[in-house]
């Protein structure tokens, strides 16, 4: 079973970027509930000549997801207790940062790893996760590396049989 990271497509959309001037605490994002302290994020789209604007979703940096109403609606349905949906400001209307709750022992050994193995895995993206863990999770960040969110097979055919425009996928590793 493979493992990704999800990513905007910069190649073909235009995607958010914080608003300049904008504070936001994004980096201390790491899987915890944010409603009671949520400031919306102030974002705007970063445009560049040829690349379309008609995005679903878009990622700033690897934890920070963005969608529209209508993928809300699927996380929400598909999702529901595995995240956080919380409005963000942007130039084109109400948009919505999916924050992943689901926080899970993932990354197999990681803590029997020195510092120079991780930093060497995450280098390479060859990321091994415990498949007994991940393979019915769809959407998850790993205890240890909370910042970024990870995806299965099945999050991305979600994706795709809802025809969601905007994001990618890189590989990052396997379960096993």
């Amino acid at each position: 079973m493979n493992i990704y990271e999800i990513k905007s497509d910069y190649d073909v959309f235009n995607f958010f970027v914080f608003k300049q001037g904008s504070k936001s605490n994004y980096l201390n994002f790491e899987g915890q509930k944010l409603g009671g302290s949520w400031n919306p994020l102030q974002l705007e789209i970063f445009r560049e000549k040829g690349k379309k604007e008609d995005f679903d979703a878009s990622c700033y940096f690897d934890g920070i997801l963005i969608v529209n109403a209508e993928l809300k609606k699927i996380f929400e349905v598909n999702y529901g207790e595995k995240i956080e949906v919380l409005p963000v400001n942007t130039d084109r209307g109400l948009y919505y940062f999916i924050n992943v709750t689901n926080k899970i022992k993932a990354i197999k050994n990681i803590d029997k790893m020195t510092t120079e193995e991780i930093m060497e895995m995450v280098r390479n993206k060859c990321y091994t996760f415990d498949l007994q863990i991940v393979k019915d999770q769809g959407i998850f960040r790993d205890s240890k590396m909370s910042a970024n969110y990870f995806v299965t097979d099945s999050f991305i055919r979600l994706m795709n049989n809802n025809r969601i425009k905007g994001l990618r996928y890189e590989k990052i590793g396997h379960a096993e």
